[in-house]
């Protein structure tokens, strides 16, 4: 086990995985060695074997949220988006502070569209851990997808405040406002992540957006000429926006 365990920290995973398993002819009913051997077939991207492991482990105790977050964590790399929501879950119900679950399942309903439950998840992270920066950002995407816009905005620009300014979060905000037709402060949020993050293509097609809503047509053929030599697509959707004179949302 000692072996076994020294390998897994050196990131030798194959070798951790010969150990293991000479540990299961000793001991085949080992419930953590099974849950460690699934975690380093993970590793090696042995994704098969890693959920057979992490079943089995399972099986012999079903009260380790460790193993039912493990094997979410391997079925969302897979996008089998459900089961890894049910194992998260489930790893919740055994222990409701396991924050690792708690962050894992916020993440993925919220890359999953699932707005309304994210926006929930993230308020019951924030009641058992301090917020963090990401976490905290993602809880406002969810409220902006839910078009609760003035409270996105207090989110965003609260984590502008508390933490190191990030063009993300920045490019967020300035979409919010840009929701709200606060031209003049979008504007100012999409600069403010550019001087962050200057290749940030997303962040410049919004500036130009922005800028155009606010009748600065200048403003948004600068970001286009920009645009042009870095990511075509948006360089056309600008382009028709701009000279449709149709103003298109941000996604």
């Amino acid at each position: 086990m000692e072996m076994a365990g020294r390998y897994e920290k050196e990131g030798k995973s194959a070798e951790a995985v010969r150990f293991y398993l000479q540990i299961l002819e000793i001991a085949p009913r080992s419930a953590p060695t099974y849950n460690n051997l699934g975690v380093n077939y993970f590793e090696l991207e042995q994704y098969d074997q890693a959920i057979s492991a992490l079943e089995k482990s399972i099986a012999l105790n079903p009260h380790d949220e460790k193993a039912y977050f493990n094997l979410g964590v391997v079925f969302g790399h897979l996008s089998r988006t459900d089961e890894s929501i049910s194992m998260l879950e489930k790893a919740l119900q055994i222990n409701p502070r396991y924050l690792p679950a708690r962050i894992k399942l916020c993440d993925l309903r919220l890359a999953s569209n699932q707005a309304q439950a994210a926006a929930e998840c993230y308020e019951k992270l924030f009641l058992i851990a301090p917020k963090d920066a990401q976490s905290n950002s993602n809880y406002g995407v969810a409220l902006l997808r839910l078009k609760r816009l003035g409270a996105a905005v207090e989110i965003f620009e609260e984590n502008d405040k508390n933490f190191t300014p990030n063009a993300e979060n920045l490019n967020n905000l300035g979409v919010a406002l840009l929701e709200m037709r606060r031209y003049r402060e979008a504007v100012f949020a999409f600069h403010r992540a550019l001087a962050l993050e200057p290749a940030n293509d997303a962040a410049r097609y919004n500036l130009a957006i922005a800028s155009l809503a606010g009748n600065d047509k200048r403003g948004a053929l600068e970001q286009y000429s920009f645009l042009k030599k870095t990511n075509r697509e948006l360089a056309r959707k600008l382009f028709e926006t701009i000279f449709k004179g149709k103003i298109i949302s941000p996604n």
